[in-house]
């Protein structure tokens, strides 16, 4: 059940892997932010609260710290402008070695649980956003499911699916990081879609599945922010959007 004292939405972006920082932003991020945006817009008066967690790369995974302070500029860069070209209102962005700059070396559980509980306490966000990719026996390894478990307040968790890739070796990883820029669709002003899916040697199931995933955000896109060309190919959707996001 959702806490009615506590109706503000809480989502959390990383930017790295266990032992790799992410190298951009992918496409698959703005589905996961409208995610959340779609449970605001449920929800009267509420505020979504999104957390760049910078600081864990380097105090749970032991990654370069000014690496991972590059990383969640650009997150925190696009973000804001996403939120602002598409007219988002009610979202408020920290990064959390802004937050907790006293913090020292922890589990990475440890420091999540911290992050979760700060916007329960102090910006009543009873709602946590997610995302949970299971293996092929059942198990929640690198996803937040398995970490949601482990909450011990009473805050609501709703997951979305994970990012698709055109890797063949990584077909899922996080909506919000991106290990291979060559192989994801890119949340960056110089993306040419068409061109992305176009290139290198893929299996069909693969390259379906990434269409699928894009068709998926296009039409939450729709849904939350406002409705694009009728009759329109996918791949021009997508290029659509993130024009609107970079170039409007």
């Amino acid at each position: 059940m959702v806490n009615f004292s506590h109706l503000n939405i809480f989502i959390g972006t990383g930017v790295a892997t266990i032992n790799e920082l992410s190298k951009d932003i992918p496409f698959d991020a703005l589905g996961f932010l409208l995610s959340a945006e779609f449970i605001r817009q449920q929800i009267p008066d509420s505020h979504v609260f999104l957390l760049i967690a910078d600081q864990h790369a380097w105090l749970a995974n032991k990654l370069s710290e000014n690496g991972a302070k590059k990383i969640a500029d650009r997150q925190e860069k696009i973000f804001s402008r996403l939120i602002l070209k598409l007219k988002i209102s009610n979202w408020h962005i920290f990064k959390a070695s802004e937050l907790f700059p006293q913090a020292e070396p922890d589990s990475y559980e440890n420091l999540e649980t911290r992050d979760v509980f700060h916007f329960f306490q102090n910006h009543n966000s009873g709602i946590k956003v997610g995302w949970k990719f299971a293996d092929k026996n059942g198990l929640h390894q690198t996803d937040e499911a398995h970490f949601d478990q482990s909450l011990n307040f009473d805050i609501k968790s709703i997951f979305t699916k994970p990012g698709v890739t055109l890797d063949l070796s990584k077909s899922f990883e996080s909506p919000y990081i991106c290990t291979n820029p060559s192989k994801r669709v890119l949340l960056s002003k110089n993306e040419n879609v068409d061109a992305k899916l176009r290139s290198g040697l893929i299996s069909e199931t693969q390259h379906q599945a990434v269409q699928n995933q894009l068709k998926r955000i296009t039409i939450l896109f729709e849904q939350v922010i406002g409705p694009l060309p009728a009759k329109t190919p996918v791949a021009k959707k997508v290029q659509l959007i993130i024009d609107k996001i970079f170039h409007s």
